[in-house]
């Protein structure tokens, strides 16, 4: 109590002060007034108070602003109800129960990385204590619904306290209001910090000297604000602590570390989403459903760092596990919402136009996995692919088989003969094979996206026509779309694959060259290289016989992502299982097509060098077996929930796989195209491209430019 009313006397007193510095400045006026009635003769000194006093005056002027902060600027959210998501209302309420506060009056769904509340009409409402409570779906998208849960009473924690909970609102709605009312800035103010265009030095100097006027005239304010946050200090931590063991007691002290860890992960994740996501805006391809990308992200990152919550047997029993009793251990926290996916892309459209001010009719939106697709194109080892073939390799294609190489050594001359002349004819056909390239490139991007809207569509969701320009939004004019797709990419393979054959003889012939010299004749890296070499290349070889394949796993995998298949709830309707129905299997049936084609072959490169099986390397679980679907009506909500766990099942083992197919491939190709670049540059000299070849760029991969008319090649000059 005493930190609360410290903290509304604080906002008092510089009230006080302002009348009080008010009272001075009008004593002052009076007594010139009073002087300049009186005086028998004037003089120009006696204007000199004016000055003074309009200084003072424009002074008081913005020690007066930060009492006059804009409204609270309400987030882009989506308001539930309780006849609309039951689930969540009540498990919000039992919480609330438990802590003996009063329900929520509201739940907003939003796309920020926290869970927030707040009272209703700000420091004016406290009194009635009426609580907003405010989801960031991202959230819901990586906890598990016991882990959700701890998260709810965190937040809810922070207001509870018997007869003390409506100061401790007041505390909380205090140091937001001082926190507004100091860093607040209207546009003009921000516009005082910035130089503007043709801006004499006169009109500087009087900018600048305004906005420092401005801010030292906050300075009393500032030492309010302090001097609040100091004394709430004390009273918020408590409150925190309070609430941290509220949280931990729920779900116990392992699985609360390991909650920490994973919230941690996704604040990283969401500011790395805020990259994509303007990169996205550059490129007119924004990610459909923030949630999903986000839950994806924090998937790879807990992989990495190794995060796993406790679970079975070594999960200790926690005090409060009663509470949560009625929770599934390993239920995702989206299982307390209906229709999850499909609330999570409206709150993500919402954010889009309103909190950024998107247009999405000029905007195309993609799958998670098509954002995180385009971000593996940053990574270092394609930059060694895309510097060793002057930027004309597709990172999802191979230089592999495609035509004759040499089994015994020719000699050197041939194979630097070789690289040599393919280096000039790079430079005749590179411009052309760039335009096949993005052609061939863009279709199958177009198709990606076709796919994932037939899929979409299929499922109930609503699918904007005017993006993809088919007659209507059907599953089957959508998938109409993308078989023409295909067919286009089919067309231009044969091009593409003539001059690929080329490049691959002058890899092949770097790569022999390499081999077949004696070390005597090699530095220290290229004969460390040349021993690894065997190794590299069958790991090379055998993902390149597979890609194929895997590139149509790569069009089902990011058309079955975009329905969220780990957050399937029983509540969804029958669409959405009947779309997850027509991709899991032959999701599946494509890993199993893979598999089979790399049976035989090993993963050499091990913690203890023994060599183990490229499958299990690469799969590191168990598929699901196909779901038997019943013809009885009644055991609709078993075939539901087969086909649930099926999906849930087949995203947990397929997304890894995927990741580690393409590190993997990436990394194996990588690996040999600096092998030869080296080899190369060794024996002869590095490559040149010149300066009149346009090389393909990463970026143009990404670029949604399927309705532009490719422009025509430009003529090179033959060489004499």
């Amino acid at each position: 109590m005493a930190t609360s009313a410290v903290s509304l006397t604080l906002p008092l007193l510089y009230i006080v002060a302002l009348m009080a510095f008010m009272g001075y400045l009008a004593w002052v006026a009076w007594d010139w007034t009073h002087h300049l009635a009186f005086a028998q003769q004037l003089t120009w000194q006696d204007a000199l108070p004016l000055g003074y006093l309009a200084g003072g005056v424009v002074t008081w002027i913005f020690m007066l602003r930060p009492l006059l902060p804009n409204p609270r600027r309400k987030g882009v959210a989506l308001q539930i109800t309780p006849a609309s998501q039951p689930d969540i209302y009540e498990l919000v309420d039992e919480l609330c129960w438990h802590l003996r506060l009063d329900p929520v009056e509201e739940i907003w769904l939003d796309t920020t990385a926290s869970i927030r509340t707040s009272v209703k009409d700000g420091v004016v409402g406290v009194s009635s204590g009426q609580m907003i409570l405010n989801i960031g779906l991202p959230v819901v998208s990586v906890t598990s619904a016991r882990e959700f849960a701890s998260l709810l009473v965190q937040e809810l924690a922070m207001n509870a306290g018997g007869i003390g909970t409506t100061f401790s609102h007041l505390v909380r709605e205090l140091n937001s209001w001082f926190y507004r009312a100091l860093m607040e800035r209207d546009p003009w103010e921000m516009d005082m910090s910035q130089a503007r265009k043709k801006e004499t030095k006169f009109q500087a100097f009087i900018r600048k000297v305004t906005w420092l006027w401005m801010t030292v005239a906050k300075v009393l304010f500032a030492f309010f604000f302090v001097i609040a946050r100091l004394v709430n200090a004390a009273a918020l931590l408590r409150l925190q602590s309070g609430a941290n063991a509220a949280a931990r007691n729920l779900i116990g002290p392992e699985a609360w570390a390991a909650l920490e860890a994973k919230i941690g992960l996704l604040d990283k994740a969401w500011s790395a989403s805020k990259v994509e996501i303007r990169r996205g805006m550059v490129q007119n391809r924004l990610p459909e459903n923030l949630s999903l990308l986000l839950a994806r992200h924090v998937a790879r990152a807990a992989r990495e760092s190794k995060v796993v919550p406790p679970s079975g047997a070594s999960r200790k029993a926690a005090k409060g596990e009663e509470i949560i009793s009625g929770l599934p251990v390993d239920a995702p926290a989206a299982s307390q919402f209906r229709s999850f996916v499909d609330l999570s892309r409206q709150v993500t459209f919402f954010y889009y136009q309103h909190e950024l001010g998107v247009s999405l009719l000029e905007h195309r939106m993609v799958a998670e996995e098509e954002v995180i697709h385009q971000n593996r194109r940053e990574d270092e080892s394609l930059i060694v692919i895309r510097r060793y073939f002057g930027g004309l390799a597709h990172p999802e294609r191979a230089m592999c088989g495609l035509g004759g190489t040499h089994v015994t050594s020719p000699g050197q001359a041939p194979l630097k003969a070789e690289i040599l002349l393919v280096r000039e004819e790079m430079k005749e056909w590179a411009s052309r094979l760039k335009m096949s390239l993005q052609e061939w490139n863009l279709a199958w991007q177009r198709r990606r996206d076709l796919e994932a809207a037939a899929t979409l569509s299929l499922a109930g969701f609503t699918v904007s026509r005017i993006q993809f320009g088919t007659e209507d939004t059907s599953p089957e004019s959508l998938r109409a779309e993308g078989s023409r797709q295909r067919m286009v990419m089919e067309h231009v393979e044969t091009a593409v694959q003539a001059y690929e054959k080329r490049m691959e003889s002058r890899f092949a012939a770097a790569l022999g060259l390499l081999w077949w010299t004696s070390d005597s004749e090699l530095d220290d890296a290229l004969c460390v290289r040349k021993q690894e070499l065997p190794q590299w290349c069958l790991v090379y070889e055998s993902l390149a016989s597979a890609l194929p394949s895997f590139r149509e796993l790569l069009t089902t995998f990011f058309a079955f992502q975009t329905l969220g298949a780990k957050f399937a709830n029983l509540n969804d309707n029958g669409s959405f299982f009947a779309a997850l129905q027509s991709v899991v299997p032959k999701m599946t049936n494509l890993v199993r097509q893979i598999l089979g084609t790399l049976d035989g072959a090993m993963y050499p490169f091990t913690s203890n060098r023994v060599p183990i099986p490229m499958n299990d390397y690469l799969l590191q679980g168990k598929l699901p077996e196909p779901a038997n679907v019943s013809m009885n009506p009644g055991s609709t909500i078993d075939t539901r929930a087969l086909s649930a766990q099926m999906a849930a099942t087949s995203s947990e083992v397929i997304a890894p796989f995927v990741d580690r197919f393409l590190q993997l491939y990436h990394k194996s190709y990588a690996w040999l195209a600096e092998s030869a670049e080296r080899t190369e540059n060794h024996f002869l000299s590095p490559l040149s491209m010149g300066a009149d070849v346009e090389l393909l760029m990463p970026e143009e991969f990404a670029k949604m430019r399927e309705t532009q008319p490719l422009r025509t090649p430009p003529v090179l000059p033959k060489k004499a």
